[in-house]
């Protein structure tokens, strides 16, 4: 089955998702609609673009493994959710989990092959590692578990963002790169990324710890400020590259602008703390705003249009 079909099945089966269980945005249930958007949409999209053709042996073999199993096990997470936690929703969870973790090993089989040059590759292997960190919280949180002693909302969440922020933004950020190679603000941005992507599941463990503020605000600041980066990439190639389809520029637009918007919402919130610049910016709000401008505006924009610009050989082969 090609990766299109298995996009339109997954987008009515989004759909329907929405029309039986989602009331609104500020309901509950639309964080658990944002993950299934990313297992059953912006999946496949993305594994077309994360595919390395240079995959031979155990990778190869890895790669072909998740790519015959995503639809499967995306549909799967439906009932995942529609089961109370326990046993059932666990076992409807567990082939996604194990299929974010089969990737995780296949970055880390790359890593070890490509090393950490050029870096618009280990950006994207290394967010393949993220992605199976999502796979276990995802589990988790169907299981019933407490990781750390996180409240359940905080366990999914955290789920959400190792499959938007941990895979679909390292990936989109390679891309990047790869049409950009000689551009600074390209290779800070990727950086930046890489590393505020853990910075900030770290600084939210400190954070429940009793840990500095200060910490989790400044983790925040890096990946906002490395998502920005790659937000303004994507305006810039939107106003530049003429060469390409104007569907292509104009997705590329939509992506920068939701994105950027995103990011600075993500700093604000993080500094609530010391700036207080906006009472009404919690948890649900970041849920309803925040999440879907950085699911629908930016990673479902962007990764159409990637699908249809095509990659640079640059990124990875």
């Amino acid at each position: 089955m090609t990766s299109p079909i298995k996009v339109r099945i997954g987008a009515v089966c989004w759909c329907a998702f929405i029309y039986f269980t989602v009331a609104s945005l500020a309901h509950g249930h639309w964080t658990v609609a944002l993950l299934l958007l990313a297992a059953l949409v912006l999946m496949p999209m993305t594994w077309c673009l994360a595919r390395d053709l240079d995959d031979t042996g155990w990778a190869a073999r890895l790669w072909k493994f998740d790519l015959h199993l995503q639809l499967p096990a995306a549909l799967l997470l439906i009932p995942a959710f529609l089961l109370p936690v326990g046993p059932g929703a666990m076992l409807c969870a567990l082939p996604w989990a194990l299929l974010l973790v089969v990737m995780g090993v296949d970055g880390l089989i790359r890593i070890r092959r490509h090393g950490f040059a050029p870096l618009g590759v280990f950006c994207r292997d290394m967010g393949l590692v993220y992605a199976s960190i999502g796979g276990v919280w995802l589990l988790a949180n169907r299981c019933g578990w407490s990781p750390l002693g996180f409240a359940p909302h905080i366990v999914l969440l955290t789920a959400v963002h190792f499959h938007y922020a941990g895979l679909i933004l390292p990936v989109v950020a390679s891309l990047v790169l790869a049409r950009r190679s000689t551009c600074p603000l390209a290779m800070v941005s990727s950086v930046m990324v890489l590393f505020g992507v853990p910075l900030v599941a770290i600084s939210i463990l400190l954070s429940s710890r009793g840990g500095p503020a200060w910490f989790e605000s400044v983790a925040a600041w890096i990946l906002a400020l490395g998502g920005l980066g790659v937000a303004v990439q994507h305006i810039v190639l939107a106003v530049l590259e003429r060469s390409v389809r104007p569907v292509v520029r104009g997705l590329w637009f939509i992506a920068g602008v939701a994105l950027a918007i995103g990011m600075v919402l993500a700093a604000l919130y993080s500094s609530r703390t010391y700036l207080d610049p906006l009472p009404w910016l919690d948890v649900p709000w970041m849920r309803m705003v925040h999440g879907s401008l950085n699911s629908l505006g930016f990673a479902l924009a962007a990764l159409l249009a990637w699908c249809r610009a095509g990659r640079k050989c640059c990124c990875g082969n």
